[in-house]
């Protein structure tokens, strides 16, 4: 008894020309971008494990082998040779992202490592450590000694007034932050004499390295704003000293908005450090910043995108979303910018892209 032929195999099924043949089951789009997927990543696999055999057995063998007429690896040198080639280029890749990374690392785009920061942070001498140290001594004793003196001329019926004086001395204080601020950071050149380094310095190495007033003490923080606040304070005590005391309770509502002024003005950079400080703060600083007394951390974040154009108040941040309504700052660029022909930021930008 005759037994029927086997049946063909499956890779017989279809007939020249890749069409199906008789029987054969046509392959969908699915199917066949499975295995156009399938078939280089089978094949990249076989020769990786060629490579890596001919690896194995040595130098010795594969010249051995290389020596007979008709060997393997005269049968297969051309793909030997190709896959050799895809190990170097992809060992030189792997070599190349290190050294990316590294050069990264190297020169990065902000922090205490970039090459502007470390060269603007050596620029803080010991001269003007001194001037911050004389300017807070002489701020605190005439803020205390005024204080002091203030709470004698208070009445009653000024009350009203002398609440209004001191709301009018802190918005007064939050428009001065951002005009000195803008100042600084918007012209000028670090090259300046006396100014320069003194105080167009610490803003420009702040949009370099933002977290380096966290790292600052009291002194460095506050010296220069101390500074500012030293002759209204004298000014204020000489007046308190000299008048009558009649005089004095009509001068009470100016000298509390003057003094509410001095203070704000005072701690503004303070407050600008608690906005950069996002642990262990105190947390009646937190409340303040939370109610929005005191400048907000998240509201300051708006200022730190470059290039830093906007949001330039920085003791409530009370006035910023107006004056940026109004285009304030804008307009004065635009007008000096008219004027001078210098360019907004030039100095700032140039030790932010500075490298080495």
């Amino acid at each position: 008894m005759l037994l029927p032929p086997p049946p063909p195999p499956s890779s017989l099924l279809l007939a020249p020309g890749g069409s199906a043949g008789p029987g054969g089951r046509a392959a969908g789009p699915e199917l066949e971008d499975e295995a156009g997927l399938r078939e280089p990543q089978d094949e990249e696999e076989e020769e990786r494990g060629r490579v890596r055999a001919m690896a194995q057995r040595g130098q010795p063998r594969a010249a051995e082998g290389s020596s007979k007429p008709g060997g393997p690896a005269s049968s297969s040198s051309s793909s030997s040779s190709s896959a050799s080639e895809a190990e170097a280029a992809a060992a030189s890749a792997a070599r190349e992202e290190p050294e990316a990374a590294e050069a990264a690392a190297a020169c990065p785009r902000w922090g205490a490592q970039h090459a502007g920061a470390r060269e603007l942070a050596e620029l803080y001498s010991p001269g003007k450590r001194l001037q911050e140290w004389i300017s807070v001594i002489l701020c605190f004793s005439l803020m205390s000694f005024n204080f002091y003196k203030l709470l004698f001329c208070l009445k009653l019926e000024h009350a009203f007034s002398i609440i209004i004086g001191i709301f009018a001395g802190v918005i007064t204080a939050d428009f001065v932050s951002g005009l000195v601020h803008w100042g600084a950071d918007t012209w000028g050149s670090v090259d300046l004499p006396i100014v320069g380094k003194a105080f167009i310095r610490p803003f420009r190495e702040h949009h370099i390295d933002p977290t380096a007033i966290t790292r600052h003490d009291f002194i460095e923080t506050n010296g220069d704003n101390c500074m500012l606040a030293v002759v209204p304070l004298a000014n204020m005590a000489y007046k308190l000293v000299s008048l009558a005391p009649e005089a004095l309770h009509q001068t009470c509502p100016w000298e509390c908005y003057v003094f509410a002024l001095a203070v704000f003005a005072t701690l503004t950079n303070q407050i600008h450090k608690w906005s950069h400080t996002y642990f262990g703060l105190p947390r009646w600083v937190v409340f303040l910043q939370d109610w929005h007394i005191i400048l907000p951390r998240k509201h300051h974040r708006i200022h730190h995108v470059s290039p830093h154009e906007t949001y330039f108040c920085i003791t409530t941040g009370w006035l910023n979303y107006p004056l940026e309504k109004i285009r304030f700052w804008r307009f004065l660029e635009n007008i000096i910018q008219g004027v001078t022909g210098e360019k907004p930021r030039a100095d700032d930008m140039k030790w932010a892209q500075k490298i080495k």
